[in-house]
C-alpha cells in the first residue's frame, strides 16, 4: 500500500488497514524536500507563477498568506487563496526571481529561478506542522507564542466508521478539527474525546496530527492549531454481549454535520436522534446503512444503537470501509443532485492526489541523486521531462474544478 492518510475518501479506507495487524504503511512523502522546487509547466498562461503555502501536507493549506516575489525591478506581493494559492501573472519572460513568505515565524524561500518564455512556473513552499521544529528553529515554541486565544470546530470531513470483527465492533473516528481563521489559535483548554468506558485497545491511527494522544480512556488533543484542518484519526473495539449495543461519545466540539457508515448484516438496524435520514441499499451482493444528519452543539452527546446485532458476526473485513464509501461518496444520496455530484468529483479528485503525492516522491528522490551526483546526467533529464509533464497533467485536472478547490 502506497500513500498517506487524507481527508474524506483516501482516509478512511487507509485507517482500516494501518488499524489491522500485519499490514505494513509506508510514510507520506517528505514535501519539505520540494519546498522552494521551481517546476516548469505548460498548462497556465505564459508569464505565470503560483506559489501554494502549505503546512507538512496538502491537507493544511496556508489562507490569506502574504508571498513576496522579488528580483524584478520592484517586488511584487499576492495573498494565498482558500487552497494556499498566491498567482503572480504578466510576469516578463527571463526575469530571475525568488518567492518568500513567511509563517508562523518561520521564513520560507524558493531557490531563483527564470520567468520561461512559454507555460510559467508551479512551486510550494512548505512550512513546518505544529509540534515540529522547522529549518529555521521555529515550531511548536513559536507557534504557542504566537497563537491567540480561539476556538475549533469539527468540520465537513468528520466521519464515524463501524465494522463488526471477530473480537467485536470496530469503531473508526476521523476527526477534522478545523481552524477557520487566518492565523494560529489556542483553546482555553485541550479538546477532550471521552471513550466509552468499554472501550478496548483505543489508539491514535497513523497519519494524525502528533498534538493527538490516547489514555485513560480519552482522546486528548492540545493545541495550538494551525489554520486549516488538523486531522486525527482513532480506533478502538467494544465488546459484544448480546444482540443490542449503544454507542455514546460526548461531542467537546461543535460538529458541523453527523455522517455515519456501517455494514448491515441480517436484521441489524442502526438508530441515531442526531441521524435525519439513513439509507440501506446494496452494493456488491451486501447491504450498507449510510445515515446523515444537521449540526451537532458543543456538549451534546451523540448515540449510536444497534439492534438484532448478529451473533456471530460475518462480515468481509477487508471490504467494508472501502465499500462504505461507495455508499457516501459514490452517489448514494441520489436526492441531493449537487451534493452527490461534488462527492464523487472529490473521489476521483482524491485519487488524483494520490498519483500527485507518488509523482512528488519519485521526483524528490530524483533531485536528490542528481544532487549527489548519483545519477546519470541524461537518464536525470529524460526522467525529469516524464515526471514534469506527467505533474502538468495532474494539475491540470485538479486546478479544472474550483468546486473543491479546498481539500488539495
Amino acid at each position: 500500500m502506497s500513500g498517506p492518510f487524507r481527508v474524506s475518501v483516501c482516509v478512511l479506507v487507509l485507517a482500516f488497514w494501518v488499524w489491522s495487524p500485519g499490514v505494513l504503511t509506508q510514510e507520506m512523502p517528505d514535501l519539505s524536500q520540494m519546498s522552494g522546487v521551481p517546476l516548469p509547466v505548460g498548462d497556465v498562461q505564459p508569464g505565470t507563477v503560483t506559489v501554494r503555502v502549505i503546512r507538512g501536507s496538502f491537507a493544511n493549506p496556508v489562507v490569506s498568506q502574504t508571498v513576496e516575489m522579488t528580483g524584478g525591478a520592484a517586488s511584487l506581493r499576492a495573498t494565498t487563496n482558500e487552497a494556499g494559492r498566491a498567482e503572480f501573472t504578466g510576469l516578463a519572460a527571463g526575469l530571475r526571481l525568488k518567492a518568500t513568505a513567511t509563517v508562523g515565524g518561520e521564513r520560507l524561500e524558493s531557490q531563483e529561478f527564470t520567468v520561461p518564455p512559454t507555460g510559467g512556473i508551479r512551486l510550494m513552499l512548505v512550512a513546518g506542522e505544529p509540534g515540529t521544529s522547522s529549518g529555521t528553529g521555529a515550531g511548536a515554541g513559536t507557534a504557542a507564542a504566537t497563537a491567540a486565544p480561539g476556538g475549533v470546530v469539527l468540520g465537513d470531513e468528520s466521519r464515524f466508521v463501524f465494522e463488526m470483527g471477530e473480537d467485536g465492533l470496530s469503531v473508526f473516528y476521523v476527526l477534522q478539527i478545523l481552524n477557520r481563521s487566518s492565523s494560529p489559535v489556542q483553546p482555553e483548554a485541550p479538546i477532550v474525546f471521552s471513550l466509552p468506558a468499554e472501550a478496548r485497545s483505543a489508539r491514535v491511527l497513523e497519519g494524525s496530527s502528533p498534538q493527538a494522544t490516547v489514555g485513560a480512556g480519552r482522546l486528548e488533543i492540545a493545541g495550538p492549531f494551525s489554520p486549516g484542518a488538523t486531522i486525527v484519526q482513532l480506533g478502538y473495539t467494544l465488546p459484544l454481549s448480546g444482540s443490542d449495543l449503544v454507542v455514546e461519545q460526548p461531542l467537546p466540539l461543535p460538529l458541523a454535520h453527523m455522517a455515519v457508515v456501517a455494514q448491515k448484516i441480517g436484521d441489524l438496524e442502526l438508530s441515531s436522534p442526531q441521524m435525519t435520514e439513513q439509507r440501506t441499499m446494496p452494493a456488491q451482493g451486501n447491504l450498507y446503512i449510510a445515515g446523515r444528519g444537521s449540526a451537532v452543539a458543543a456538549g451534546e452527546v451523540l448515540r449510536f444503537q444497534f439492534s438484532k446485532v448478529p451473533h456471530h458476526p460475518t462480515w468481509p473485513r477487508n471490504l467494508v470501509i472501502g465499500l462504505a464509501l461507495v455508499i457516501l461518496v459514490g452517489g448514494a444520496w441520489s436526492s441531493v443532485g449537487s451534493a452527490t455530484a461534488r462527492a464523487a468529483r472529490v473521489a476521483e479528485r482524491r485519487q488524483l492526489e494520490v498519483r500527485r503525492d507518488a509523482l512528488f516522491e519519485e521526483l524528490t528522490a530524483l533531485e536528490l541523486r542528481n544532487r549527489d551526483g548519483a545519477v546519470d546526467p541524461a537518464l536525470y533529464a529524460g526522467r525529469r521531462r516524464e515526471l514534469v509533464s506527467a505533474l502538468e497533467g495532474i494539475y491540470m485536472a485538479l486546478d479544472d474544478d474550483p468546486a473543491v478547490e479546498r481539500t488539495t
